[in-house]
């Protein structure tokens, strides 16, 4: 199942979550959680739910609010090999831009912002043109960063990076809102280029 999919939920992972440890790999919290006291904090609440009350987005919602900060024409970033990288930025929407649980934004996503942000990623999708992938360490947020590709010497043609959110999965964040065994993320766009001689000479792969 996707990310923001209810499978085997457990306290014991949402206990590390609400705690700041949505990173933590450990398995378990190392103390008794209580629902409401520890992972809601509160002492009111009448109904706390362990999935509905904390649910995050869906997959396809972050993904669908993820955008290239500057957008290209014809959704293609044109370059040429005199260009020996690419940088650009992504914006993803906050997710309580959708229908989240009360408590996921204050006790959830607030409370891992640090890992939430270090979850940035760039890989390539497609095509020989690129040599590496970098993501900024101090243009990035839990909603947005800025990459850049490097290209592979003088390779032309066509290619795609996939920016998105990789999980770990064996967080406690991933087994709680997605699952633990699959090739699961969070916000994710592409970025296509094509790169070409420089002079307009042309190439392909």
């Amino acid at each position: 199942m996707a990310f923001g999919s209810p499978d085997h939920c457990r306290l014991s992972d949402l206990g590390l979550i609400s705690a700041g440890n949505g990173s933590s790999t450990s398995g378990s919290s190392t103390s008794q959680t209580a629902l409401r006291a520890d992972c809601a904090n509160s002492s009111s609440a009448a109904h706390v739910s362990m999935w509905d009350s904390f649910k995050s987005p869906t997959q396809t919602q972050m993904r669908s609010g993820t955008t290239l900060d500057d957008e290209p024409e014809d959704d293609t970033f044109e370059v040429d090999d005199n260009d020996s990288s690419h940088s650009s930025s992504v914006t993803m929407d906050s997710p309580d831009t959708y229908a989240v649980g009360t408590y996921f934004m204050s006790r959830c996503w607030n409370q891992n912002t640090t890992f939430i942000q270090n979850t940035w990623d760039a890989v390539t999708a497609s095509g020989t043109i690129f040599s590496y992938h970098t993501i900024s360490s101090s243009n990035r947020s839990p909603t947005t960063c800025t990459w850049t590709s490097t290209f592979n010497g003088n390779n032309l043609g066509t290619g795609s990076v996939y920016i998105l959110q990789s999980l770990d999965g064996s967080s406690a964040w991933k087994k709680f809102f997605g699952e633990e065994s699959s090739d699961d993320f969070m916000g994710r766009v592409a970025a296509s280029y094509n790169r070409t001689e420089a002079g307009g000479g042309g190439g392909g792969e």
